[in-house]
């Protein structure tokens, strides 16, 4: 979702004071706990914070940054916690160093599993939109030293200025996934004249060379928008999952203008071969743009549980039968809604389901000051619940 007043918010917030460092420690947020909207970054001034996203490295260390407007030229800052989330302290802020338009929105981060294109195991990669009447661009950066400086490494792809009107070519939403000896970087592609909008992904082997894009998701209906493409492996039965937003116009499905739809794939460059599938509850309800999907051994099932946040509600959905279109539920959580809502389960603790919040769609530009925040929540309870 990602509406073109919102697009016009970004490109009009005013200069604001710069991120402060921070380090947010309460005693009564244990250590690898359960908590409850535990402040990451507290906003000021002009600021708004939404679209969080995290890597976790194999250590355990978390990382975490958010679409933050209100400074010009823009920045994703970078937040660290050692302890799952409990205390934070701000560590470096990723800044355009190549076109001049600022890193405007839709950040994404990931870890090298293993050795790349000259990089180690254990780089953390970013990228984001950055953005101006000139253009869009998803651009590629890198830091070998845990995030404390930030490299250039290529440009991923380009489109036109940032429009979400039908026949504009932007391209948006980047989502970063190490596979097979290769970065994959997925997106929202306006560019193509077939489509108002399709959901396109790219490969490089050596972080500079990009493939050309191959289609992931894309309707022959013109006004059918998929949009912010997600990705999760699902251990139990071999599969990948790919969620994504599905607008159509002004349709509405099961009460919601941008309801969620997801593919199960063999591979994750294979999701153009797949269904699209709706996410629906008890023939209902259904959750409502921009998802984020994790899968969790915990559940109590041989396949574990998926886990699909969205943007309008603090519920999770959950599947336990391995994607069965007929075995969602729906679960409530203590997190509030917040625009494209990230959830993580922790790797060594697979019953803490991590969500980040941050502001509403609605709430965007209205001077609310809300926090970038961290909720853990114990899986196997909200499951019985």
């Amino acid at each position: 979702m990602f509406g073109a007043s919102f697009v016009t918010l970004l490109l009009l917030r005013g200069t604001s004071a710069a991120l402060q460092a921070v380090s947010h420690t309460r005693r009564s947020v244990e250590p690898f706990g359960f908590f409850n909207n535990n402040t990451i970054y507290q906003t000021s001034g002009n600021q708004s914070i939404t679209y969080p996203r995290f890597a976790e490295a194999q250590d355990g260390t978390i990382f975490a940054t958010a679409s933050l407007s209100g400074p010009s030229p823009s920045y994703f800052p970078i937040f660290e916690s050692k302890d799952g989330g409990a205390s934070w302290k701000w560590i470096s802020n990723i800044t355009d160093t190549q076109n001049g338009w600022g890193l405007s929105a839709q950040p994404a981060l990931a870890e090298l599993t293993e050795p790349l294109g000259g990089f180690e195991a254990g780089t953390i990669l970013a990228s984001g939109n950055s953005w101006s009447k000139n253009g869009t661009r998803i651009d590629l950066y890198a830091s070998t030293d845990q995030a404390r400086s930030w490299k250039f490494v290529s440009h991923v792809a380009e489109g036109g200025p940032p429009n979400t009107t039908n026949g504009a070519t932007p391209i948006w939403e980047p989502y970063l996934l190490t596979y097979n000896h290769s970065l994959v970087c997925y997106y929202s592609d306006q560019r193509d004249p077939k489509h108002g909008q399709k959901l396109a992904h790219q490969v490089s082997k050596d972080l500079i060379n990009w493939d050309p894009p191959v289609d992931d998701v894309a309707y022959d209906e013109y006004i059918a928008r998929p949009g912010m493409t997600v990705v999760a492996w699902i251990p139990p039965i071999s599969k990948w999952i790919l969620v994504h937003e599905f607008p159509r116009g002004n349709s509405s499905s099961y009460g919601v203008n941008y309801p969620v739809y997801y593919r199960l794939a063999d591979s994750p460059l294979d999701f153009r071969l797949s269904e699209g599938l709706p996410i629906v509850i008890n023939n209902n309800t259904a959750p409502n743009a921009s998802p984020y999907v994790v899968w969790s051994p915990s559940g109590g099932t041989p396949n574990g549980t998926i886990v699909v946040s969205d943007a309008d509600r603090g519920v999770v959905y959950t599947n336990r039968f391995g994607g069965a279109t007929d075995a969602w539920e729906e679960h409530a959580t203590p997190a509030g809604a917040t625009y494209s809502r990230a959830i993580h389960i922790l790797k060594d603790h697979p019953d803490h389901l991590m969500i980040f919040g941050g502001e509403t769609f609605d709430d965007f530009g209205k001077g609310l000051l809300t926090p970038f925040t961290a909720t853990v929540v114990n899986l196997t309870e909200i499951l019985a619940n």
